[in-house]
């Protein structure tokens, strides 16, 4: 098909190439990048740090699926002009540790072995988010503690990234 009456590209596909690029560095079947505007993952970013462990682990006590989805966490990158190159090397840059890249006030890049995972990563991050904007500013009860995280992280065989978890 292609681009029809004078229409381009979005100004963001650079940054899709350099993640795409870097994210085949890690795992040659990482084949799919995906970025979307996560209406409660924007909505997180103005509330909640953006440190990238603390980010992660709010994101891992939302769902127990998430520390198992995303056991390599969350990387986040400051606020920068999107479309720029700079935003793409930092995106890229982000992509040799991780699946999913947050540009906050933006959106979220995710990557996979194929559309369906690529989004499934995105969507888990998603429910997280949503779940967390439903309940932050109440008091919590309880949470999924470090030790159960780290419980189900074993019980799935995956490796949580290291510094998030006090076990």
């Amino acid at each position: 098909m292609g681009l029809k009456d004078e229409a381009v590209p979005t100004s963001e596909l650079p940054s899709h190439f350099m993640s795409h690029i870097e994210r085949l560095k890690v795992d040659p079947n990482h084949r799919v990048v995906i970025h979307n505007h996560a209406t409660h993952v924007i909505a997180m970013t103005f509330i909640h740090s953006l440190d990238e462990n603390q980010f992660t682990k709010t994101l891992w006590e939302m769902c127990t699926e998430c520390i198992v989805v995303f056991p390599d966490g969350i990387g986040v990158i400051p606020w920068m002009v999107p479309g720029s190159s700079e935003i793409g090397r930092e995106t890229a840059k982000k992509m040799k540790a991780h699946h999913a890249v947050l540009w906050p006030h933006h959106g979220i890049f995710g990557t996979g072995s194929s559309i369906d995972e690529a989004f499934g990563l995105i969507e888990t991050i998603e429910k997280a988010a949503q779940i967390y904007m439903l309940i932050a500013h109440h008091e919590n009860q309880q949470r999924i503690t470090d030790q159960e995280l780290a419980d189900l992280a074993k019980a799935f065989n995956v490796t949580p990234k290291e510094g998030i978890l006090n076990v």
